[in-house]
């Protein structure tokens, strides 16, 4: 073997990347299929639940509905699930630990961790360098005109019938926090809960900031934990801002 060859077989291994990088990946959450894409994985999906974006050609939709379909996830041979810790079965994630399956559970508390996220499944992957830069693209646009803005508290409406609101243990308070809303019920330890008639009617003087799925504010980007909440508070900020400008503004519908 000459001096080029023998130089390139000790480097085969350098070049390949890390020998139990995941190379079958399937997402069982609209938000982890956007982390895997984020940190560069987009190649190895073998199926996810879809996202907003569109998923890559060779990726099967799937659908968890009801749990997983088993009989499919042993098929595809998958060395990498990504899952949702509070979305997914428990009985789903039992049986994948179960057949030995690699699992990365994902449950961001705030938008840091989200970036987290992100960052540890390009470990998983070996694409360490595409995922830090998508995780700090994520933490920079979080950074919106609103956050020198005072402090305004509002209701925070998930849905009207029943009504439904977040208290401080759900994630989308960091989101709010970032365009400065203070959640008035987020002094309670839950994450989403029914408002009864009469906590209704002493917030009835407050700002309702709207997220239900029927609403503008309501998209997919302020949804769910994933990349794309960044646009979401963008959005957010801007409509503020726009509702600033008006006069008895401040009704974020």
């Amino acid at each position: 073997m000459n001096r080029a060859g023998w130089l390139l077989t000790l480097l085969a291994p350098l070049l390949a990347g890390p020998a139990d990088s995941a190379t079958r990946v399937i997402s069982l959450a609209p938000h982890t299929t956007e982390m895997v894409i984020a940190a560069g994985g987009e190649e190895r999906l073998l199926a996810a639940v879809p996202a907003d974006q569109p998923l890559p050609p060779q990726t099967l939709a799937m659908s968890v509905v009801g749990g997983i379909d088993r009989e499919q996830t042993v098929a595809l041979h998958p060395d990498l699930v990504v899952a949702w810790r509070s979305g997914n079965r428990p009985a789903d994630i039992a049986w994948l630990r179960d057949q030995g399956i690699p699992i990365f559970l994902s449950e961001p508390r705030e938008l840091e961790g989200i970036a987290a996220d992100i960052r540890a499944i390009g470990r998983r992957l070996g694409t360490e360098q595409r995922a830090e830069m998508a995780a700090r693209h994520f933490l920079a646009r979080l950074q919106t005109p609103c956050a020198t803005l005072p402090e305004k508290e509002v209701y925070i409406e998930i849905w009207d019938r029943p009504a439904m609101s977040i208290g401080g243990a759900h994630w989308l308070n960091d989101a709010l926090s970032r365009v400065r809303f203070r959640n008035t019920f987020g002094v309670l330890t839950l994450p989403v809960f029914a408002v009864d008639r009469e906590s209704l009617l002493s917030k009835a003087d407050l700002p309702r900031v709207r997220l239900r799925a029927d609403s503008p504010l309501g998209s997919k980007q302020l949804g769910r934990p994933g990349p794309s909440l960044a646009a979401g508070i963008e959005r957010l900020c801007a409509q503020r801002l726009q509702l600033m400008r008006k006069p008895g503004g401040g009704d974020s519908r």
